[in-house]
């Protein structure tokens, strides 16, 4: 299996140029799919024969927080307080 440095250097150089840049490419997928940003990364990862956690410092934290709040939808974490509006 190729290392951490090795797949980060990979999605940098010859695909993705920032972390915001990857972030931006998996929220248009789902839109495009019609799936949630969690499982369009899950798909990147599959497709790509990498593990998610190999991608985790390219994960914004707009993103980070779309996944998250997906999870809490699906039940896959607690779900956190929110301020009301």
């Amino acid at each position: 299996f190729p290392s951490h440095d090795i797949i980060l250097e990979y999605l940098t150089t010859r695909e993705f140029t920032s972390p915001s840049e990857f972030s931006i490419f998996i929220e248009k997928q789902a839109i495009k799919r019609g799936i949630g940003c969690l499982e369009a990364l899950l798909e990147y990862c599959e497709e790509k024969e990498i593990e998610p956690i190999a991608v985790a410092s390219f994960i914004t934290n707009s993103l980070r927080e779309k996944i998250r709040a997906e999870a809490e939808e699906m039940n896959l974490l607690k779900k956190t307080a929110k301020l009301p509006l």
